[in-house]
């Protein structure tokens, strides 16, 4: 139990059944979407009519389209909600949400959220919230893989780390990915991207799966999920970027 929030105000339940009944809104973050499902499935015969639950995991669109509908047949809202920004931003309330839900729904959940967000974008419908953040953790992955290999380019090459980072910082190859990464690793602290290569493997392997459902290939996909699939952790390129991530 985390005696700080207790401290802070919040109350302590003992079950699931007390939970569902001492509130109205119900906020998820879990580590999967099989998490998500097990929880609510758990839950849903304690959920009151009115509820809203709004679900900040990275998760399947289609886990989340499929408890949106099946709450909805006891009266209970169902958001995917989905945040970016990592560990520094919900220290700040900065993170930004991605919402896929029904407008009345997201509108109901916006005040709440805003305690920890500052940017909110409606995507449309229940599961396009998580469509939103596979596509945006795509790109932020991308940007890990390229990095890594680039800088090992650099070192097989002669090429000074710092230089190159300082005209990466100011040209074309600049991003935020960048710039939380590499000033940390180059101290040798390697915690400047906080995330870790178990939940990058997940949400490349959500994104294969959310690409394969749309009946489309790709290469560039296909290259990250073998970059981050977890059978290959004892490879030493594996190794370098468990470092770095």
């Amino acid at each position: 139990t985390n005696r700080t929030l207790l401290a802070l105000g919040a109350t302590e339940v003992s079950d699931l059944q007390s939970l569902a009944a001492s509130t109205k809104v119900l906020f998820l973050c879990l580590p999967n979407a099989d998490t998500v499902e097990l929880v609510m499935g758990d839950l849903l015969p304690y959920l009151q009519p009115g509820t809203l639950v709004i679900d900040t995991t990275t998760s399947l669109p289609e886990t989340s389209q499929s408890l949106n509908e099946r709450l909805a047949k006891i009266g209970v809202d169902f958001i995917d909600a989905p945040v970016t920004g990592g560990p520094p931003a919900a220290e700040k309330g900065t993170l930004t949400t991605m919402l896929g839900g029904s407008s009345n729904a997201c509108e109901s959940a916006m005040p709440l959220i805003r305690h920890y967000s500052t940017t909110l974008v409606r995507f449309g419908a229940s599961g396009a919230g998580n469509r939103a953040k596979l596509i945006h953790n795509f790109i932020t992955m991308g940007h890990v893989a390229l990095i890594v290999e680039a800088f090992r380019r650099c070192d097989r090459s002669s090429i000074d780390r710092t230089a190159m980072y300082e005209v990466m910082s100011n040209g074309g190859a600049d991003s935020a990915t960048l710039r939380k990464m590499l000033p940390s690793a180059f101290s040798g602290t390697f915690d400047g991207h906080a995330f870790s290569l178990a939940n990058a493997a997940k949400d490349v392997d959500y994104i294969a799966r959310m690409a394969a459902k749309m009946g489309e290939e790709s290469a560039l996909i296909a290259a990250l999920h073998d970059i981050f699939r977890p059978g290959n952790c004892n490879s030493p390129r594996q190794q370098l970027y468990q470092r770095i991530t």
